[in-house]
Order: structure tokens, then C-alpha cells, then sequence
């Protein structure tokens, strides 16, 4: 009951701030605005899209083949989507460790090794977003701000690295680990421990397949850049800041992304992300209700192109 009701107060949260964004910002702007988008374009973005979502089944696949489990890719990337699909719709996008649970109780795949090759790239991956997301912000608060308290603009950089350093501890150290020791005695949290402990048997392989992770990390993250350039290009956005535009989208990624993981009461920052897509493209001359739009696009085709794994969800999670 406790669970509900936190999932609809998020729903109202995330809702109501969408709500005020589009009303700031012009509704009727962003209506007409999606009369206009270029399906071409926004096309081009999905496929992008998909590009990522096939580095990210690699990752888990290279992972799991080191463990000594063999997974056909296209189950991982069935799993994938599932996890995917449910990150839209939970707190800091935590949904994505669905994926585990499908790789687990569809194909079988022990829920310690599956985690492993969840947890170990994205270490990697919101270390390169935590890097770059800071410099971002470096850069719009003595560049564009200028302000004093620009320090506020780090909360989204001091999360992320709490969660890196999280899950870092969580997967590579054993006193860590065993600060929880009396969680063994808990029903059902003794077996999310012992779990944990059985990671760390396995994370050697994250290690020894680092030099792989962060070449897939790179090319997922242009592919990513380009994805969100063609979804802003779709809805006639154009950044001049003196560089060449795709860089602006190459910062933007991570700047976002930091928000999105910052614990709040949205729905995936539902919202508060959307907010910031309009603060970062208005600071840079765009249009505010274009921003929106591209905001909106951004988050709901990736939505829409993780639909087809409803399905694959329901055998995890049948709804009763």
C-alpha cells in the first residue's frame, strides 16, 4: 500500500510539473510545434536510439560470455528492453535493473552474474557522464551565468558521484559488503545480500574487460550525441555557441542525465529533466516551447521504441 501510494505521489509530482512547464513556456507553441515535426528527422533519432540500445546488449553479452553464460543477443537484448521500458516509469530510472530480473527468471542466467554485467559498464558509463557533465556546467556557470552561487548547479554532479562510488563499493569491496553482515537476518533483504556477495565473486570480469567496456561506452555515447541532435533537428532547434552544434548535444547528454538520477519524487526526473532541457536550450537562444517539444520528444520515443517489450515485462511481472 505504502509502495502506491509513493508511485502516485510521483505520478502527481511529475505531471504537475510538466503541467506548469507547458504553461510557462506556451502549450499552443508546442501543439503547433508538433504539427511541424520533421518525422524524417525524428526517425533518423530512433534509429540512433536503437544504435545505443544494441551497444548496451553487447556490453551485458561480452560481460556474460567471460562469466561462462552463454545468452543468445537477441534474449539479452529482449531483456534489454524490458529494463529500458520500466527505467521510464521509476524513480532515478532504477527500472533498469529489470533487466536483470528478465535475464533471470526468462533465460536462467543467475541473478549474480546479471547484475555484474549491468552494474559493471555502467560504472563506466556514469563515470564519462559525471566528467563531462561537470565541465558542462563549469562552462554555462562562468561563460553564460555568471553567478556566484553557481555551485548550486553541482547537486546533480555530487548524486551521480555518490552513486558511482555506491556501486563501486558495492561491487569491488568486501569490508564494505560486510558492514551489512546483519542483514542476513532479515527476510527477503538476506537474500538481496547474499546476492551482492556473490557478485563480487564474479567482478573480476568487469576488470578484465574494461578496455572493451569503455570503447563501447564511446560509441554508444556518439551514438547517443547524434540522437539527440536529429530529435532537436526535428523539432527546428539550432544552436550557435561558437562551436560546432553537435558538441552542444555531446555535453548535453550527461548534464541532463545528472538530473534524471538525482533522487527526487518524479517519475524517471519526469519533469525536472524536461525543465532543465528548456533552462539549457534557453541559455544558448532557443525558442522555450521548441525546447519543451524537444524535451518531450527526446524522453517519449524512447518510450515508444521499447513499447514492443510489454509483452516480455508481463511474463516477468504478470499484472494481477
Amino acid at each position: 500500500m505504502k509502495k502506491k501510494i509513493i508511485t502516485a505521489a510521483n505520478i502527481i509530482v511529475s505531471i504537475a510539473l510538466v503541467g506548469l512547464l507547458l504553461y510557462f513556456v506556451g502549450f499552443q507553441h508546442v501543439l503547433q510545434g508538433l504539427s511541424e515535426i520533421n518525422l524524417f528527422l525524428l526517425f533518423l533519432s530512433i534509429f540512433f536510439t536503437f544504435l545505443v540500445d544494441l551497444i548496451m546488449s553487447y556490453r551485458i553479452k561480452i560481460l556474460l560470455e567471460d562469466m561462462k553464460e552463454k545468452m543468445r543477443f537477441i534474449d539479452i537484448l529482449k531483456s534489454h528492453f524490458v529494463g529500458m521500458l520500466a527505467a521510464d516509469f521509476t524513480p532515478a530510472r532504477t527500472g533498469y535493473f529489470a533487466t536483470a530480473a528478465a535475464m533471470k527468471y526468462k533465460y536462467k542466467v543467475p541473478s549474480e552474474k546479471a547484475m555484474v554485467s549491468i552494474f559493471g559498464p555502467q560504472i563506466f558509463d556514469f563515470a564519462v557522464k559525471l566528467i563531462f557533465g561537470t565541465i558542462g556546467i563549469f562552462y554555462i556557470a562562468i561563460y553564460l551565468i555568471n553567478i556566484e552561487e553557481w555551485w548550486i548547479l553541482l547537486i546533480g554532479a555530487v548524486a551521480m558521484t555518490a552513486i558511482i562510488g555506491t556501486m563501486i563499493l558495492v561491487l569491488f569491496s568486501r569490508r564494505f559488503i560486510l558492514l551489512f553482515s546483519f542483514f542476513e537476518n532479515i527476510p527477503f533483504i538476506s537474500r538481496l545480500y547474499a546476492m551482492t556477495v556473490r557478485m563480487q565473486q564474479n567482478a573480476k570480469t568487469v576488470i578484465s574487460k574494461a578496455g572493451m567496456i569503455m570503447q563501447l561506452v564511446g560509441i554508444g555515447w556518439v551514438f547517443k550525441t547524434l540522437a539527440l541532435y536529429f530529435a532537436a533537428k526535428s523539432v527546428g532547434i539550432t544552436i550557435d555557441f561558437g562551436y560546432p552544434e553537435i558538441l552542444f548535444y555531446f555535453f548535453l547528454q550527461p548534464l541532463v542525465t545528472m538530473l534524471e538520477f538525482v533522487p527526487t519524487t518524479t517519475i524517471a526526473g519526469l519533469g525536472l529533466s524536461e525543465g532543465a532541457n528548456v533552462l539549457l536550450f534557453s541559455l544558448f537562444g532557443a525558442d522555450p516551447a521548441a525546447a519543451m517539444l524537444f524535451a518531450l520528444v527526446a524522453r517519449f520515443k524512447t518510450t515508444l521504441l521499447h513499447l514492443p517489450a510489454v509483452p516480455e515485462a508481463l511474463k516477468i511481472y504478470p499484472v494481477r
